[in-house]
């Protein structure tokens, strides 16, 4: 037994081997050590491996790192998206909404005054039967407002030779007409924060100031009426197509619910009020083409649904009972552009503004205050500034609701009904708001914070449309402050015959808002006709 488990034994590792029926496993168990002799046999190319991969691993990242583009900063003012338009052809024309209501205005026609028995001035009140300053223009003689065009006067042709108003107003006009025809896009809008791209001299420091890039539909609408006020239509004078590209952009940016541009927050209405008001412009000069017709009346139609019932406006599109002074003055002359030219405007919409100026209206001093609410101030409140420059440019130097509501009433007077100043059935709260203007003057001082453009804008027209010797001393105070301001030394500049974007709403709207604002303003002697007088 002993000899054949020896010899089995002797023998196991020989492949023929079959002399037991089992294996003995355990002897060929791999043991612990056996293990990591094995590994350690293996590790030099284990860790070479390793290695290996680290190095291919850090060689893609490195790849990735240089190939990749840093994603750049969200802009600071972010237009909400909005839903994709119908298709403007299929959609037919529809008359803004008309309100009804009762044809009664009880803030005007139901107050009665009590005699004046002391008359005022004509230097005191205006002079009614003055003469405009503003040029004859036979083509336009029948409207009251003249927002197309039309005026009476004794300085010849709006817009015609020799210019419409004193010379060296006109001569800045034109310089600040070509700086904004200069800077006008490939596209044929204004850009806020790129006309620099348009700069003519490349060989000379950039012009700077940009604006807001949320405001670019409001800016063009601004410049636009700055061309259209000289007289520059899409179908005459020098600037006939910078006209026809801009009118045209509008257009192709406007939306099939009439919404002009996208919307951009607080800008929204803004944007389309002055836009609206330059297609309304564009839409009269074109001898009412039907073209235009239909953009017209459905930018009118945002604005009319936009108006809190029985009230004005604010910021958005859908009413919610919130009103402010600023905006709606924008609006009565977004809807009396379109009215001028026959577009249906409810008479509700004049009335609902005018309740909200007297709403807001000190009746001691006149002054009209901005919105409720916070930030608002209420009845009688100062001016309404953006915060970072409440103490630069204190609104104790401004009137401008004040002269917006003036001027928004001057222009919603029927001038078939009053006669004179002093006939006007709210003649005594007129009178208190013109007064408060003409106390405030234009003074271009940046030291002292009395620079804004928007309330010099509101309040030139307003003491032209006054007249007397508001207008006079204020005429003298506009052109002291704008005409050696303007850019105007070196012809070969990129800044040359622009405004400086200097005031409260400067940073806002930028270089394209000054110099086309303060271009509208030297137009006052010709742009719109008087409301009385020069008949």
């Amino acid at each position: 037994m002993a000899a054949r488990v020896m010899q089995g034994t002797m023998n196991e590792k020989d492949p023929n081997y079959t002399g037991f029926d089992q294996h003995r496993s355990w002897e060929y168990d791999t043991s612990f050590n056996d293990v990591l002799s094995e590994h350690l046999r293996r590790a030099p190319y284990l860790i070479a491996s390793i290695c290996a991969h680290f190095l291919i691993a850090l060689m893609v990242a490195g790849i990735l790192v240089l190939t990749s583009h840093e994603e750049p900063d969200p802009p600071l003012f972010v237009a909400a998206p909005v839903e994709t338009p119908p298709d403007i052809d299929d959609e037919p024309v529809v008359d803004p909404i008309v309100e009804k209501v009762e044809d009664v205005d009880p803030t005007l026609a139901d107050v009665e005054m009590d005699p004046i028995e002391n008359p005022q001035t004509l230097e005191d009140i205006g002079d009614p039967n003055m003469k405009a300053d503003a040029p004859i223009d036979a083509e336009y003689t029948g409207i009251d407002v003249g927002l197309g065009g039309g005026a009476g006067g004794n300085m010849g042709k709006r817009g015609g030779p020799g210019g419409g108003g004193p010379s060296k107003t006109e001569e800045a006009v034109k310089r600040g007409l070509e700086w904004l025809s200069i800077h006008q896009s490939a596209g044929g809008f204004w850009d806020a924060d790129g006309f620099m791209y348009n700069d003519r001299y490349d060989n000379r420091p950039s012009s700077n100031g940009p604006g807001n890039p949320v405001n670019d539909v409001g800016l063009t609408g601004l410049a636009l009426l700055a061309f259209m006020g000289n007289n520059q239509t899409m179908n005459r004078g020098e600037y006939q197509n910078t006209v026809k590209d801009g009118v045209t952009w509008l257009v192709d940016v406007q939306q099939g619910n009439g919404l002009i541009g996208d919307e951009a927050g607080n800008s929204t209405l803004y944007n389309q009020s002055i836009a609206t008001m330059a297609l309304g412009e564009a839409y009269y000069f074109s001898n009412k083409s039907p073209t235009l017709k239909r953009p017209v009346t459905k930018a009118v139609n945002v604005i009319v649904k936009a108006r809190n019932p029985y009230g004005a406006w604010r910021y958005n599109l859908e009413p919610n009972g919130d009103s402010d002074s600023s905006i709606t003055g924008w609006m009565v002359f977004a809807l009396k552009t379109a009215s001028e030219s026959d577009i249906n405007v409810d008479k509700a919409a004049f009335d609902g503004a005018e309740a909200w100026f007297a709403s807001m209206e000190d009746k001691n001093t006149g002054r009209v205050g901005y919105a409720w609410g916070e930030g608002g101030g209420g009845v009688g409140s100062l001016s309404s500034r953006p915060p970072s420059y409440v103490d630069k440019f204190p609104a104790e130097k401004s009137e401008s609701l004040t002269a917006v509501a003036l001027l928004s009433r001057i222009f919603m007077t029927d001038g078939d009904k009053v006669n004179r100043w002093s006939d006007h059935p709210n003649y005594e709260m007129l009178k208190r708001q013109a007064d408060l203007v003409a106390s405030k003057p234009p003074v271009w001082d940046e030291s002292d914070g009395s620079i804004d453009m928007y309330y010099w804008y509101y309040g030139t027209f307003a003491m032209n449309q006054w007249g007397g010797k508001h207008w006079k001393d204020w005429r003298k105070a506009i052109e002291t402050a704008l005409i050696p301001n303007q850019h105007r030394k070196d012809k070969e500049d990129n800044f040359f015959g622009s405004w400086d974007p200097v005031g409260p709403w400067g940073e806002d709207g930028g270089r394209v808002y000054s110099t086309a604002i303060c271009t509208l303003m030297l137009e006052v002697y010709y742009r719109y006709s008087q409301i009385l007088g020069a008949r």
